[in-house]
């Protein structure tokens, strides 16, 4: 019988997206970090603040746990200065914590989603015109008419950045930050990870039970989370995933 036989089965000199142990911290440069007064309280400005720091991105020697604890820092940094809800507000506050290639990754998705919707704001404006009775209809109502006549003409010369001030404007910047991590993570992270979680995930020498229980947890609950194509805890490994992970590759105690 014949067997197939993945390319990378066997070699243990391969790089993981997400090694069991966390790489060594790099030294940073205070120039390179982004540091922002976080509120106890989002919502009051007088509520008691902390420092908070961290690296920003450059997109073009991070390794990918970098990449999604920089995801996880700027959301962080969002919720404590109130402005999830605010699209202008976010899209320019993310700018800050981005550089090089990232930045402009970031620049060139922004005005691909935002002339996305400027076209659909202005083909729903005209259709919504366009129901209206011609003028020689006895049921053409002319104030009606030259109000939605407006919202086309206005929805035409609104200009594309425009849009981040309107209801979606929040999620587009989510979508924005998503698009960037996905660009900079290696293809099929969500699968590679989960992979090397039920097959290599072994501890070390001096690694004890607890401990290898921690690093399994963590990667399921603060990193796979971060991963796309969904970015949310739907895709963590469920309860009894972990457990058939940790009976098979948990050393005795």
């Amino acid at each position: 019988m014949k067997v197939s036989v993945p390319n990378d089965f066997g070699n243990s000199s391969k790089k993981h997206i997400l090694p069991l142990v966390p790489e060594p911290i790099k030294g940073v440069k205070k120039e390179d970090l982004a540091t922002v007064n976080l509120c106890s309280d989002p919502a009051g400005h007088n509520s008691t603040q902390v420092k908070f720091s961290f690296k920003g991105l450059d997109g073009d020697h991070e390794m990918p746990r970098e990449i999604l604890g920089w995801h996880r820092n700027v959301k962080r940094a969002l919720t404590g200065l109130n402005l999830m809800g605010a699209g202008p507000a976010s899209h320019n506050m993310c700018k800050q914590f981005m550089r090089g290639s990232t930045l402009s990754s970031f620049e060139s998705a922004a005005m691909a989603i935002l002339v996305g919707k400027k076209a659909n704001d202005i083909v729903h404006a005209e259709m919504a015109r366009n129901k209206i009775p011609a003028a020689t209809d006895p049921n053409h109502d002319a104030g009606i008419f030259a109000g939605l006549q407006g919202a086309a003409t206005t929805a035409g010369a609104r200009e594309a950045p425009d849009h981040l001030s309107k209801r979606y404007g929040p999620e587009v910047v989510g979508d924005l930050l998503n698009k960037v991590v996905k660009n900079l993570l290696p293809n099929k992270t969500l699968q590679r990870v989960k992979r090397h979680l039920r097959r290599e995930a072994r501890n070390l020498v001096d690694m004890s039970a607890k401990q290898h229980i921690m690093h399994i947890c963590r990667i399921n609950t603060e990193e796979i989370a971060c991963c796309p194509p969904a970015f949310d805890q739907n895709q963590c490994s469920t309860d009894d995933e972990i457990i058939d992970i940790l009976l098979w590759n948990t050393p005795k105690c």
